[in-house]
């Protein structure tokens, strides 16, 4: 039996009360959780959870145990961490895909060994660090983080593409967009940070329509189509079609922040050095 991962869906099903959503926040299907829980059960000689239509509810002694599962599971983690330290293992490092390539690419030759790289929007990358699947990640602030710990809000200059049929020839104004939908990740990928976009192009006059967009070259593919704008931290981003204009006013940067869990990485440094 895999009793770490065993006790991960076991933690997971306490947090989430409910076998569906705690699947879903784990990226596998019911089925498996459900018999990895029994498993478990039968392991430990006793259940944990009681099933019901309206979700998961620990029992009396899944309340006492949820503790020591916690720790047991934060211990393989600082184990790992521990090997991560003197070289045994790559540091899992997460990063959202609007990062832009050469701060990537700065972040990598910053750590003293290779680093293992996963590029996912930001809820998702908050959840393998609360599983324990990473060891730190770059994500769009603001975020909700829990129980994981976070460094300082880092901002990167962003610009606006457009399609190149748009009269505006220097900075421009934000209202005289609308009629452009927003070419952005869906809201599910971070919705506080998602939320604070909308409303701030609110603030100044425009209110527009997001088109899913999950990463930077989907957005150019939208604008050069002529179907929207888009806001981009990545200097280098260009297609036909495409033209790039600084944003009249205050800038709409780009909010980053790097997250852990439990003790600081050993490359947090290095790490934190490489974003502005």
């Amino acid at each position: 039996m895999d009793l770490l991962r065993h006790l991960e869906f076991f933690v997971t099903i306490a947090e989430e009360e409910h076998f569906g959503h705690a699947a879903a926040r784990l990226g596998i299907a019911q089925p498996p959780l459900s018999q990895g829980l029994q498993r478990l059960e039968r392991s430990l000689g006793v259940v944990l959870v009681d099933r019901s239509s309206r979700g998961a509810r620990l029992n009396a002694a899944g309340r006492d145990l949820l503790p020591r599962a916690r720790a047991l599971l934060e211990g393989a983690e600082d184990l790992r961490r521990a090997a991560s330290a003197h070289g045994s293992a790559p540091v899992r490092i997460g990063a959202v895909p609007q990062l832009p390539i050469r701060t990537l690419a700065a972040l990598v030759t910053a750590c003293s060994n290779p680093p293992e790289i996963v590029t996912a929007p930001s809820t998702e990358l908050l959840d393998a660090l609360s599983a324990g699947r990473l060891d730190l990640a770059v994500v769009l602030h603001p975020a909700l983080l829990g129980s994981l710990q976070s460094g300082p809000v880092h901002h990167l200059a962003t610009t606006l593409l457009l399609p190149a049929g748009h009269p505006a020839p220097g900075p421009v104004v934000l209202r005289s967009l609308r009629g452009l939908a927003l070419a952005a990740p869906p809201r599910a990928h971070a919705p506080a940070a998602h939320d604070l976009l909308l409303d701030t192009l609110e603030q100044r006059g425009l209110v527009t329509t997001p088109l899913g967009a999950p990463d930077d070259r989907a957005a150019l593919a939208l604008v050069a189509a002529g179907r929207a704008f888009a806001l981009t931290a990545e200097p280098d981003l260009d297609a036909p079609g495409v033209v790039r204009r600084e944003i009249a006013g205050e800038p709409l940067p780009l909010r980053l922040r790097v997250a852990w869990r439990g003790p600081r990485p050993a490359v947090l440094d290095a790490v934190l050095d490489v974003l502005p």
